[in-house]
């Protein structure tokens, strides 16, 4: 992204019902599906594409985390806060060890990279046996503004195109499913009122009055009592959960 939403972004996002209400969904699947607390350590947290911290803010009270992000400028923010954060440059180069955490989280980074696919199994290598990678991304093509482009996504996924990153022998599904589904007919409804209009200038990282931040922000976050029990039929973005199992013995003849 680009350097200047870094600095928005850590003024607001505890504060901004996005950031907030995705980060509750985030964290109930975290606790749902994460496998239980090793006996003996603490369990560890990898946020890959961590930005400004908020998710490693959140996830502090269970986990041991590490952060990893691509911008300077994230990684310098969020040391400052107290993290460990160091850089890293998906697929290729993702500094922790292999089978070292027991979560692995990208909330919307696969649509930022060159090589998703690529992105997934690295993140997948890095889980021990039994834990669990929890992604997000944008969907639906038409959705697409100039949001999209002043935080440098590449893409937009359908379903099928998100189903097939995971598609690799160590990553069983948990679930996958839509979701940012409540709000969907007022973002629908707000592009549809851009595109009308004209008006391109984007303003999401502005928080609006406090009774419709607060508002947005508990409709929101009410899909997690949802996700991954009750499929939506259709949403915004797309979650997905994945646990690492050991691959099938190849068949001898």
């Amino acid at each position: 992204m680009k350097d200047a939403l870094y600095s928005q972004m850590e003024k607001i996002e505890h504060r901004h019902w996005w950031f907030l209400a995705k980060r509750r969904i985030i964290r109930a699947m975290i606790d749902r599906y994460a496998p239980p607390p090793p006996e003996g350590r603490r369990p560890r947290l990898i946020d890959i594409g961590c930005g400004t911290g908020g998710l490693l803010d959140d996830t502090a009270d269970r986990f041991d985390t590490l952060g990893f992000d691509s911008a300077p400028q994230a990684v310098e923010i969020c040391t400052k806060r107290g993290h460990d954060v160091k850089p890293c440059w998906l697929p290729d180069t993702l500094p922790a060890e292999p089978d070292s955490a027991d979560v692995c989280v990208m909330s919307d980074v696969l649509e930022h990279v060159d090589d998703d696919a690529g992105s997934v199994a690295a993140a997948a290598s890095k889980l021990r046996p039994g834990g669990v990678l929890v992604c997000t991304v944008p969907a639906h093509r038409w959705l697409w503004t100039a949001r999209d482009d002043a935080h440098e996504h590449k893409r937009r996924y359908s379903k099928p195109e998100y189903s097939r990153l995971f598609e690799i022998p160590t990553l069983r599904r948990e679930f996958i499913g839509w979701y940012m589904a409540w709000l969907m007919p007022l973002l629908v409804a707000e592009r549809l009122a851009r595109k009308i209009t004209g008006n391109q200038e984007t303003d999401d990282l502005t928080i609006p009055a406090p009774p419709i931040n607060t508002a947005l922000r508990m409709v929101f976050a009410s899909e997690r009592f949802t996700l991954g029990r009750v499929p939506f039929p259709i949403g915004a973005s797309l979650i997905s959960v994945h646990r690492r199992v050991e691959p099938a013995p190849a068949q001898t003849a």
